[in-house]
């Protein structure tokens, strides 16, 4: 029987929605516990190699620090009488350890040590999840880019229709972000991915002569850079894994939010795919809301709050301040849970958008012309002037909505204008594909920039 659970990533009824099996497993609690059991024996190893602790006693560290071996109930039970996070696992490791061996586990490092190098080790997995999601979502987007490139839809500023742009540069623009978050992960690494072994009060003290060779060669071991000092209070690291987590949802709410304002009735334009099963409402049998869309513009608010908790675990005091990483813990998992489900979302959507070519096409005349305002503005210009012209279609533009005038019509009544443009111009200048500037180049350029920039995603897994 599962047990209860109060999260609602680890729901079993919607974990579907705000959680990532892939990513769950990556902080799965007894995951956690056998990461540190892990680094606590290549430390073993390491000092063995260069003659701290005897040979014998790493081998059998190695041999019996497996959570399977160890008796859990010891564990918790001692976690409630010590409100320790780390030594009642170090001694259940030490009591299944023949001839005393065992007492040579944690030769040196503190606490903080193991369980801040696990979480690097954590987000490192995390951030290959991520970027795995993102890239793939570049790849949905990048072929819509492409096939609509020239195809004209209503550009909307402040709610309202505007000019004319191309389906394929709203998609371009959404990729052009989805790469540049890309970017943001590999800049990231470079700075996250180190180990943190420096002792108490960051001075490797405790571990000997031998400090800087202990700590590089299990940093060579783990796959992770040596920092030129501790950082046990200094969480800047950790802040802005959750602030580019909180950028990329802001990123992936803002993509699903588009789709879900373009599948309003009135507009109609992008659907999120819908299941054979699917339901909108459960009194309304003809809706069909954008559920997906909806639940990921919630999940992603979450993370991008959680991106405040990052920075306010910087705020530590002296040394070390328990306080401060143990918001981390929190805050951490659960961000990357759901930024990793958001983007799961995101590309089932993307991979089978519903677009109704037929409902672009018509919103673009439901201002009936008025779209070219700027194009017969600047047409007039060079007759009248640009003030003047603005003045005159601005007054063409204001009849037209008032008296339900077709924009075309509106123009050529008007005294000010009727004598400096024919009927037949006005019809060259409102063809749409005349007026989409540069959005095919534009969408090749993001296209070129992408694949330029993928030749280095490789660093994401490595």
């Amino acid at each position: 029987m599962r047990k209860n659970t109060i999260h609602i990533i680890d729901s079993p009824y919607y974990e579907h929605i705000y959680g990532s099996k892939e990513m769950s497993q990556v902080f799965d609690s007894r995951r956690r516990y056998q990461r540190w059991l892990d680094i606590e024996s290549t430390l073993a190893k390491v000092q063995a190699d260069l003659g701290i602790i005897p040979r014998e006693a790493a081998e059998e560290i190695n041999k019996k620090a497996k959570l399977e071996l160890l008796d859990e109930d010891f564990i918790r039970k001692q976690l409630a009488l010590t409100g320790h996070s780390l030594m009642p696992l170090l001694k259940a490791v030490q009591k299944v350890c023949d001839k005393g061996l065992g007492e040579y586990i944690h030769y040196g490092p503190t606490t903080q040590d193991i369980q801040d190098t696990s979480a690097v080790l954590e987000l490192r997995d995390a951030t290959n999840i991520i970027a795995k999601g993102l890239i793939e979502t570049e790849k949905l987007l990048l072929p819509l880019a492409e096939k609509y490139a020239s195809f004209p839809m209503v550009g909307r500023t402040h709610n309202q229709h505007g000019l004319p742009i191309t389906l394929g540069l709203k998609f371009a623009g959404w990729a052009a972000e989805i790469r540049r978050d890309i970017e943001r992960l590999k800049d990231m690494s470079k700075r996250l991915f180190v180990i943190m072994l420096h002792g108490g009060t960051g001075t490797m003290a405790g571990l000997g002569d031998k400090s800087y060779e202990t700590v590089e060669a299990l940093a060579a071991a783990l796959k992770l850079k040596m920092p030129a000092t501790g950082w046990g209070s200094s969480r800047d690291s950790f802040a802005e894994y959750q602030n580019v987590l909180g950028v990329i949802c802001g990123t992936v709410s803002r993509i699903s939010n588009e789709i879900y304002q373009l599948s309003r009735t009135e507009i109609n334009e992008l659907h999120e795919p819908l299941g054979t099963e699917y339901v909108g409402s459960s009194t309304m049998a003809h809706k069909r809301n954008a559920e997906k869309c909806a639940m990921n513009v919630a999940v992603c608010r979450i993370v991008i709050n959680n991106a405040s908790l990052g920075m306010q675990s910087m705020m530590s005091e002296h040394e070390r301040d328990t306080r401060a990483w143990r918001i981390d813990w929190h805050s951490l998992a659960e961000s990357s849970v759901m930024t990793a489900r958001a983007l799961e979302t995101l590309n089932n959507i993307v991979s089978g958008l519903d677009i109704n070519e037929n409902a672009i096409v018509a919103n673009l005349e439901k201002l009936r012309g008025l779209l070219f305002s700027e194009a017969v503005m600047f047409y007039l210009a060079e007759k009248l002037g640009k003030l003047t012209a603005h003045e005159a279609v601005h007054g063409a533009a204001m009849r037209a909505q008032k008296e339900g005038l077709h924009f075309k019509e509106a123009l050529l009544q008007d005294p000010k204008i009727s004598g400096h443009v024919t009927a037949d111009e006005l019809d060259h200048i409102m063809e749409y594909s005349r007026h989409i500037g540069t959005s095919v180049r534009q969408v090749t350029d993001v296209i070129n920039v992408a694949k330029a920039l993928s030749t280095t995603d490789k660093e994401l897994s490595a």
